[in-house]
């Protein structure tokens, strides 16, 4: 028999206050099990606060529609998108591992005692798409989407110097660190363009991911 106590963070804090300072004992034999809960305790809040922060802070550099932050927006929301996926890729792992326990096991269950299966997988995947990965692309798009380089062409649509090329970046007088760093993005697909399908594909998921 266990029993599982939950801490509400305003709780912990208060609890942490009145906690006596660990002593010679309790550090050469700590709880291991214990360390390792507060540790994620700790860490989960800090995620929290920090993904709150980075979304209003994003928010505001959304808002002005200004070209000089769309190196760090553009690597911002790369970076959301990929935390994303990281989830994605580590659900889809514990499942696997769920389904491998259940085939060893003589009820037909995990570790834990439940019934995985690899559809609860694809619909976390699904929804991670449908959510925040679509909400940060969704965002972008629309925001630079309806901004055009003074000296740019007529017909331009919307600032996007990942398919449109350095000389938009130069146009727009973003400096040399945004030139490089477009520069070495166009390297990469160009790079890696060998072993899509159909080259021509390559440029428009491109244009449709960063236009």
């Amino acid at each position: 028999m266990t029993k599982t106590i939950v801490l509400l963070r305003e709780e912990s804090e208060k609890d942490l206050e009145h906690l006596p300072a660990p002593n010679e004992f309790n550090t050469q034999r700590p709880n291991l099990r214990v360390i390792n809960i507060q540790i994620k305790h700790i860490m989960l809040y800090l995620l929290r606060d920090t993904y709150v922060e980075v979304l209003e802070e994003l928010e505001k550099d959304l808002h002005p529609k200004d070209l000089k932050l769309w190196a760090l927006t553009f690597c911002c929301i790369l970076i959301l998108c990929m935390c994303a996926e990281m989830v994605q890729i580590t659900s889809d792992y514990r499942i696997v591992c769920a389904l491998d326990d259940m085939s060893k096991s003589r009820d037909g269950r995990d570790k834990n005692g439940n019934k995985a299966s690899r559809d609860a997988s694809f619909d976390v995947c699904r929804k991670l798409d449908d959510l925040p990965i679509a909400s940060a692309e969704s965002s972008f798009h629309v925001v630079y989407k309806t901004i055009k380089v003074k000296e740019g062409p007529k017909r331009e649509q919307g600032f996007n110097p990942i398919r449109d090329g350095l000389d938009v970046v130069r146009k727009a007088k973003l400096g040399s660190d945004v030139e490089e760093f477009v520069g070495r993005i166009l390297d990469v697909i160009a790079k890696h363009s060998e072993y899509a399908p159909a080259k021509s594909s390559i440029g428009t998921k491109v244009i449709k991911k960063t236009n």
